[in-house]
């Protein structure tokens, strides 16, 4: 069973492609048994259709299908132009108390005393083994 949201938006999709008397358009007295089938074509595409997820998509995917199509579409090409639902929202970064602040530049000035010890103690060996080889 379709939810109704999804039987609105897919009736308001084809009623504007029918309005575009692109080729191959089913006539008038077909519409019902098309928008049927389209219907039947969503509830068993393997889709878990979610009207706040989904809505939009729908409507994105009937407008791409407005503007590439010159011939009556099948539902697989609204399908594969539904594209992809939108990411969730980011959650809001955690508060970080002052002192766990302070704790986490103290650790950051250390690794970065600790990283420029390291470099200086490669370039010192660098130099040591120039001056081998140049001997």
């Amino acid at each position: 069973m379709v939810a109704d949201w999804l039987r609105v938006e897919i009736a308001s999709g084809l009623q504007k492609l029918l309005a575009l008397r692109l080729m191959g358009t089913p006539p008038e007295d077909a519409i019902v048994g098309t928008a049927e089938v389209w219907l039947e074509a969503m509830e068993h595409c393997g889709i878990q259709w979610v009207e706040h997820l989904d809505r939009e998509r729908v409507r994105r995917a009937f407008q791409v299908l407005f503007r590439i199509c010159d011939r009556w579409p099948a539902p697989k090409l609204f399908l594969d132009n539904l594209g992809n639902r939108d990411p969730p929202k980011a959650l809001p970064s955690p508060p970080v108390s002052p002192i766990v602040r302070e704790r986490n530049l103290a650790r950051l000035r250390e690794l970065r005393e600790t990283l420029a010890k390291s470099l200086r103690m490669t370039h010192v060996g660098e130099k040591n083994d120039h001056r081998k080889h140049d001997s």
